[in-house]
C-alpha cells in the first residue's frame, strides 16, 4: 500500500501542533462554526488525496 509523502507529512504536523488548534478552534470568542470549519477542511482534503486514485489500484 502506498503512503503519499504529502498526506503523512501534514499528519505528523497535526498531531504535533494538536493542543494549539483545539485551543484555536474551541476558544470562547470565536465564531460557533470554527470547528465545523475545520472538519469541512479534513473531509475537502481526503477528497483532494483520493480523487486521483485509479479504481485498479489497490
Amino acid at each position: 500500500m502506498y503512503i503519499n509523502r504529502a498526506l503523512l507529512l501534514v499528519v505528523g504536523v497535526v498531531l504535533i501542533f494538536f493542543p494549539v488548534i483545539e485551543g484555536w478552534a474551541v476558544s470562547s470568542e470565536t465564531a460557533w462554526y470554527r470547528p465545523y470549519l475545520l472538519w469541512l477542511l479534513v473531509i475537502v482534503a481526503a477528497y483532494w488525496n483520493q480523487r486521483t486514485r485509479y479504481p485498479d489500484e489497490l
